[in-house]
């Protein structure tokens, strides 16, 4: 270690552990731990302060003897990154400064069978969404750590690399974008397209997304130059946060803005089948007049990576919706469904297995969009009752169940292989993917029916 550094972490501890004397020599004491004596202070050495045995010792004793809680936390915080140890398992301390978020690097690997898994589930998502008229993009946002993977910790040994190498190959089905390619290319420009310090990508890296959506719904009609800067600002990064150091780092903000055009924006609630207001998300909702490249109206359904990407994206719609909500299923989210002649679903990468796997996709847009299927069989089910599903779906056809609560009931609950939907007044309805076949159990009064929708 060179000796400037040896100097900076010495002057560091000094800080540290000058601060607990100065406030017990001005009379303050810090409060019984748990009915305790306040951790003592280690015995320090050199090759102790450069180790990392030594970091809880010292956590211990700051947390007992700082009596100052913001300043402990920090001070317990700021001991820990110096040691390149992260005082919260929610992030992880890259190279150079640079920031993960731990969530992202421990996700599982994506065997072959999974891979082909998600795409069927979007394949059936797009023929339930197509069968109606609408259309649909699946937009996957890719985690910050597939883009620029040089700063990760030289230890590093997750999959998220080599999950995103898997879906960037996928025979993709038309519904499905993946960009992973075009965030590369766009490192190559002037702005950052992720933050440092923070879990998502910049506007920069959001006019990448945009730019690919409305290529898909209207090619030709995304305008480079209607990307301008309004703003450079400093952003708290979320990872900083969590860290307990709070801190910035300098932005463009931008925004797209179309010649000729005038937007108007609105924030709105959304609403249960009782009319009790969702506490769950918001819409907001914007019109454009004048020259708008996509006609009709559309719902862009996203996480928090939408954020970014709403100044980009909506000047180019005539009318749109963005809902911070993936599951269409949610039945506050059914009216916005309905209404839309377009549906976008933008995912990150690292929520893939939530989204996907952990629900199904499909079977949430039809749960929406039930009254506009016939049904080929239905019947009622009762509390303890069963019905028994075969295989059911063939290469021309894939089937699904609708449940519904019955009138007058205060819930039930239908259980089918690893999924329950557990129905109420406020949510009444939901659907299962019949696939292999097998039982399906009923708590409560249920109406049911069976559909079947054409590849």
């Amino acid at each position: 270690m060179k000796r400037l550094e040896i100097w900076t972490i010495s002057a560091l501890f000094a800080a540290m552990i000058t601060i607990p004397v100065v406030i017990f020599a001005a009379g303050v004491r810090p409060e019984p731990n748990q009915n305790r004596p306040p951790t003592p202070l280690p015995e320090l050495s050199v090759s102790g302060v450069l180790g990392r045995d030594l970091t809880p010792q010292l956590d211990a004793y700051l947390e007992d003897a700082v009596i100052i809680a913001p300043g402990a936390a920090a001070a317990q915080a700021w001991t820990d990154v110096a040691l390149g140890d992260s005082p919260s398992p929610k992030v992880t301390l890259g190279q150079n400064g640079w920031l993960y978020y731990t969530l992202s690097l421990n996700k599982p690997c994506i065997a072959p069978a999974e891979a082909d898994d998600f795409v069927d589930r979007i394949a059936r998502a797009q023929r339930i969404v197509n069968a109606t008229g609408r259309s649909l993009v699946v937009a996957i946002a890719p985690d910050k750590a597939t883009i620029i993977p040089e700063f990760l910790p030289e230890d590093d040994d997750s999959c998220v690399a080599e999950v995103a190498q898997v879906l960037s190959e996928l025979d993709e089905p038309q519904a499905l974008l993946t960009i992973w390619d075009e965030m590369r290319r766009a490192r190559a420009n002037d702005r950052p397209i992720y933050f440092r310090l923070d879990t998502h990508w910049t506007h920069a890296g959001a006019a990448v997304m945009a730019e690919a959506i409305v290529e898909t719904l209207a090619p030709g009609g995304w305008d480079p130059a209607a990307v301008r800067q309004v703003a450079t600002v400093d952003h708290e990064g979320d990872l900083t946060v969590l860290l307990g150091l709070p801190s910035t780092e300098p932005t463009d903000e931008l925004a797209t803005v179309l010649t000729g055009t005038e937007q108007s924006e609105a924030v709105r609630a959304l609403f249960t089948a009782t009319g009790a207001e969702y506490e769950g998300a918001r819409a907001v909702d914007f019109s454009t007049t004048g020259k708008p490249i996509v006609a009709g109206h559309t719902l862009v359904l996203h996480d928090s990576f939408g954020w970014s990407l709403t100044p980009m994206l909506s000047p180019y719609f005539e009318s749109v919706a963005f809902i911070r909500d993936n599951d269409p299923g949610t039945i506050a989210l059914h009216d916005d469904v309905v209404a839309a002649s377009t549906i976008v679903d933008v995912v990150v990468q690292r929520s893939i297995q939530e989204v996907f796997f952990d629900k199904d996709l499909a079977a949430g847009f039809l749960s929406a969009l039930a009254d506009e299927f016939d049904s080929f069989a239905e019947g009622t089910k009762g509390n303890g009752d069963s019905l028994q599903l075969p295989p059911a779906t063939t290469p021309d056809n894939d089937i699904y169940v609708i449940v519904e609560l019955m009138a007058g009931n205060d819930g039930a609950e239908v259980v089918y292989g690893d999924f329950t939907a557990a129905l109420s007044p406020d949510s009444p309805r939901s659907a299962f993917y019949v696939g292999e076949g097998g039982k399906m159990s009923f708590a409560g009064q249920v109406h049911y029916r069976l559909v079947s929708i054409s590849h």
